[in-house]
């Protein structure tokens, strides 16, 4: 009788045992698929990402390509054109008076939207030399008085041709933000450099807006947000009504720097 009921309890005993194995091995395999499930959703993700990125890059480049086309068409085609009518109302009419000016604005503000759509500076002279010729524009225009404060010397202008070009879109189109919606006076960019990042801030005097992190930014700010990310660049907003508006924007040195 104790031989069966040691039997018994050696049976009971192994199937436990194989009941605790079976488990066990089922948690491990269980852990095990839902990690390489894990694994193969970030790789897909990343490569989701990738595919974005390269995307976006792509976008942009190609409305680079065709914002310099149009603006090269409005200054040389249209330019010309105008320069032309100008010549011929002055040796047909010399005593014409009122239609001059008029042609004389229009272009000036051909010449604005081509320089605007594709800065001759940028390329030719560099990012300071191209957002002077902003400081200039902006305050001949009266809409605004922007000043530019550079405190890293030639590093401005040794960030790269895509930083530059990206840093001068981006502070575009703040200015655009700046006029059309905050009611400000007065604007400031500034650069200065920490450590290995170059900081450039962009500041107004105007109404400011309310920073909700739930909220869905505008398209303005997206495009900013989409034109910084492709540099690897990072900005902080600071902002509250009444109180204007500053972005400070950082853009990591290290490989970007052209020595």
């Amino acid at each position: 009788m104790q031989k069966i009921t040691d039997n018994i309890f050696l049976l009971l005993l192994f199937a436990m045992a194989g009941t605790f194995i079976l488990a066990a091995s089922f948690i491990f395999f269980f852990v095990r698929y839902q990690r390489k499930m894990l694994l193969q959703r970030e790789a897909m993700q990343r490569t989701e990402l990738e595919h974005q990125e390269k995307l976006l890059h792509s976008v942009i480049h190609s409305q680079e390509e065709e914002r310099k086309r149009i603006g090269r068409d409005l200054h040389d085609d249209v330019g010309s054109a105008l320069s032309n009518l100008r010549m011929v109302m002055g040796a047909t009419a010399p005593e014409d008076k009122h239609h001059k000016p008029l042609i004389d604005n229009i272009i000036t503000t051909v010449r604005n939207i081509s320089h605007a759509l594709s800065p001759p500076g940028l390329e030719l002279f560099g990012l300071e030399y191209a957002l002077h010729e902003l400081c200039d524009h902006f305050n001949l225009s009266g809409k605004l008085h922007l000043v530019l404060e550079n405190n890293t010397g030639e590093l401005v202008d040794k960030t790269g041709q895509l930083n530059s070009l990206t840093l001068y879109r981006v502070l575009q189109e703040l200015l655009s933000n700046t006029v059309k919606h905050a009611e400000a006076k007065n604007a400031i960019i500034i650069f200065n450099q920490e450590d290995e990042k170059l900081l450039v801030t962009y500041r107004d005097d105007g109404k400011g807006i309310t920073i909700d992190p739930n909220k869905k930014m505008g398209m303005g700010m997206q495009n900013i947000e989409s034109r910084l990310h492709m540099i690897d660049a990072s900005f902080v907003i600071d902002s509250s009504p009444g109180n204007g508006f500053k972005i400070v924007i950082e853009l990591p040195l290290h490989s970007n720097v052209d020595i």
